[in-house]
């Protein structure tokens, strides 16, 4: 994610200050050495360490930063603009998301649940784009769920070193809590949990900070677990009668990051990816980035745009430059402003 942004800003012409989350600031700190070992000089690439609330809220309100872009939640992205705003400095915020993933009684059903997963478990489920909410038309939605739920359950967690292991842990406990929390707040509201939904009892996991593989269904549109971010390997499930229907529901969020359709029919996908209304909308995929593609949100997905031609803009000042090119000391446009008379 660093690397979506130090790249254009530099290549614009751009010195920067990284400032990494405090949880894992040892990959940007090996991208910044990668930088120094390709030549890039001292002072262009910055890294700075430290919390949120003091260093981050320190450098975007400094009177010498002229753009901030930053990725994170929702929330925090607020709180980064709020004084940039302040003193008009541009921002680029890549916010959280809630990415539905619609399936509709022509898809291969096979795909979608395999790409359900993938989509759902990617870095543990701690990707703004991950799958979250799988809108399934009603003939196939018994069938996706049980397939799903089997995919899940042959997942192994365990170390990431291991080249055996399909789940590595969450950032923290304290990120672990705030899964579990949300997945059993969801199982009282009356959500029925196929699998996972607490976290694993294997004394080689129980002490990091592991979630299992989590599918939820049997809530309504308005449960908390369908319209807010977990940031964690858990899926909520909803079945939909008509192609509008579906698409209404995955409109129906503050967000606007990512989505996918899945659908045998090309017109019914056009159309889904006409209506929804994200940043990214995938066919019969889910979570593939190539550098091509420009990646930011809509609604309180925030805005501006990672990689692709269209993030040299965000970090690039436009200046307008006419020359005049004729040496005339009246030119016609002097007419519309006043009249040559005789006198003159």
């Amino acid at each position: 994610m660093a690397g979506w942004k130090i790249l254009p800003a530099i290549s614009a012409g751009n010195t920067i200050v990284i400032k990494p989350s405090e949880l894992t600031p040892s990959t940007t700190l090996m991208l910044a050495e990668a930088c120094t070992a390709a030549g890039i000089p001292d002072g262009v690439v910055n890294v700075v360490l430290g919390p949120g609330r003091s260093v981050g809220q320190s450098l975007v309100g400094h009177s010498d930063v002229n753009m901030v872009s930053f990725t994170g939640s929702t929330q925090v992205g607020v709180n980064v603009m709020r004084p940039a705003a302040e003193r008009a400095c541009r921002t680029h915020l890549e916010l959280g998301g809630k990415a539905p993933f619609v399936v509709f009684d022509d898809a291969d059903l096979e795909a979608a649940a395999q790409g359900a997963v993938a989509g759902t478990l990617i870095n543990t489920g701690q990707d703004c784009t991950a799958a979250t909410r799988a809108y399934v038309q009603r003939p196939l939605f018994d069938s996706f769920v049980d397939r799903v739920q089997t995919i899940m359950q042959s997942i192994k967690l365990g170390d990431t070193s291991s080249p055996e292991t399909d789940l590595g842990p969450l950032i923290s406990t304290t990120h672990q809590e705030q899964v579990a929390g949300m997945v059993d707040r969801a199982r009282a509201a009356g959500g029925k949990i196929h699998c996972g939904g607490e976290i694993p009892a294997d004394a080689d996991l129980r002490n990091g900070s592991y979630y299992l593989p989590t599918l939820v269904t049997g809530l309504d549109q308005k449960a908390e677990i369908v319209q807010e971010e977990v940031f964690g390997p858990v899926l909520v499930a909803l079945p939909f009668d008509t192609e509008e229907e579906g698409l209404a529901l995955a409109n129906d969020t503050r967000y606007g990051l990512a989505a996918s359709v899945w659908t045998t029919n090309v017109f019914r996908a056009m159309r889904g990816v006409k209506t929804i209304q994200a940043g990214c909308v995938w066919v019969n995929d889910h979570i593939p980035i190539i550098s091509e593609m420009p990646h930011g949100g809509y609604k309180a997905s925030g805005f501006g745009k990672d990689m692709a031609t269209y993030s040299f803009d965000e970090y690039t000042n436009i200046k307008h430059v006419m020359l005049d090119l004729e040496g005339e000391d009246e030119k016609d446009w002097h007419r519309t402003i006043f009249r040559r008379r005789t006198s003159e």
